[in-house]
């Protein structure tokens, strides 16, 4: 399903489907990825034989980010993540300072307090993106 969106936004924007688009995106798909960065993709395709350069992956997942199929999220890393809209569910991340672990939340308070806010200020809410820093279990003991 998300493949057809995105050949489609790419036809849309009258761009090709290349193999190298089709490489990055089951890469960023693939079940193993989770909040994936441009490096890390960059270093499992090399590592599969691919001779992909950086920029190309920046390039592809920008499109895949405008085409809605991807979020960009900023861990204060000095460089993005990226994570397949697939379930559209709306949720945030906890990240460890000291070790850089993340941990997805989900809340229905938190989510119905933005809806709130967003009401009273004549805003249609349609998802949001959080990143509460602190330090992880394993950290806070160390």
């Amino acid at each position: 399903m998300e493949l057809k969106e995105f050949k489609d936004y790419l036809k849309s924007q009258d761009l090709k489907f290349t193999r190298t688009r089709r490489l990055i995106f089951e890469e960023i798909f693939s079940e193993n990825t989770v909040h994936s960065n441009a490096y890390e993709i960059h270093r499992r395709l090399k590592g599969k034989g691919e001779k992909i350069s950086l920029a190309t992956i920046y390039r592809t997942l920008n499109l895949l980010v405008k085409s809605g199929l991807v979020s960009e999220i900023d861990f204060g890393e000095n460089h993005s993540h990226y994570e397949p809209e697939v379930s559209k569910a709306t949720h945030g991340h906890l990240v460890c300072l000291s070790c850089g672990a993340v941990k997805e939340f989900s809340d229905e308070k938190i989510q119905s307090i933005l809806k709130k806010i967003g009401k009273e200020s004549r805003f249609k809410t349609d998802k949001f993106s959080i990143q509460v820093f602190g330090y992880c279990q394993d950290c806070k003991t160390k």
